[in-house]
């Protein structure tokens, strides 16, 4: 036996079909396509503006440090003092200049974009070069060759830590290769 509700609709009725809703006229969506990309571009105008861009912030607080002549935290360290400090004020394994030819003269702790940076100053032959270590705040791996003013500035990744290194740029040869390890003193 089967159960029909009184109140039902006919079932043999079928359902008016749906109504497409209406288009909006062109005006409409003009207007609301404008006004949405008015405020795109008004966010990115924003932006931009009140968010300077920072490319090489870091490399030019280093040149700042190396030109400054602020007290040093260290004075005339020998390599495993360096080292030690370096990991107490940085973090963990920093990649500190050693070798035969690096003399170090002096460090300090800076912040660079409030972070903690190390500022080691060395004296290979006659030039005073300054090495600023700080760990890497991006994932993109950045190499910086400049000249500033008779300083060379060269700055590069060394795993997970940026390394600056700045010098006379009239014997960049004689330091670099020194600073970045891959050579020994003449």
């Amino acid at each position: 036996m089967k159960l029909v509700d009184a109140d039902a609709e006919d079932p043999a009725v079928a359902p008016p079909p749906p109504t497409t809703p209406p288009r909006l006229d062109k005006r409409r969506v003009s207007v609301s396509f404008l006004f949405t990309v008015t405020v795109l571009i008004g966010c990115v105008v924003a932006v931009f503006t009140l968010f300077p861009s920072r490319h090489n912030q870091v490399a030019a607080s280093a040149l700042a440090a190396h030109r400054a002549s602020a007290p040093w935290d260290l004075e005339r360290p020998d390599a495993t003092t360096l080292v030690a400090w370096a990991k107490g004020a940085v973090g963990r394994d920093p990649p500190v200049p050693a070798g035969a030819g690096l003399v170090p003269l002096g460090a300090r702790r800076i912040a660079i974009l409030r972070r903690p940076a190390a500022v080691i100053r060395y004296q290979i032959g006659a030039d005073q070069v300054t090495v600023v270590l700080q760990r890497a705040r991006d994932l993109q791996s950045r190499t910086l060759h400049d000249d500033q003013g008779g300083d060379r500035v060269e700055a590069w990744r060394s795993g997970a830590w940026t390394v600056i290194a700045i010098g006379p740029t009239a014997t960049v040869a004689t330091w670099l290769p020194l600073v970045h390890g891959r050579a020994t003193p003449p």
